[in-house]
């Protein structure tokens, strides 16, 4: 018991995948994607340059409008919580085109 060590709070360097996506939609030939800690600057379809970046709000608002059965919605919504909620480490994220650190 005498060489246990007590340790101060601290912050752990951890993002939810959510926090660390980014959301698209092309004008050119109206795709909607997501890119996981990348900042895309071009259409990942058409190469297009005619892109626009969206919040998630508006993203997930735009993939629902083009479903049409309830399960599939429902399907989005849990996905949604799944990636709100899960949780990566930041020291072992690495990406050439964006820094995270």
């Amino acid at each position: 018991m005498k060489n246990m060590k007590n340790f101060e709070s601290f912050t752990l360097p951890i993002a939810s995948i959510e926090d660390l996506s980014s959301f698209y939609s092309c004008d050119e030939c109206n795709a909607i994607w997501k890119e996981f800690n990348y900042n895309a600057s071009s259409c990942k379809f058409c190469d297009s340059l005619e892109i626009e970046e969206l919040s998630i709000d508006e993203y997930y608002e735009l993939i629902k409008d083009g479903l049409d059965d309830q399960d599939e919605i429902e399907y989005l919504d849990e996905e949604r919580l799944k990636h709100k909620q899960q949780f990566i480490s930041l020291t072992n994220l690495k990406n050439n085109n964006t820094d995270v650190n």
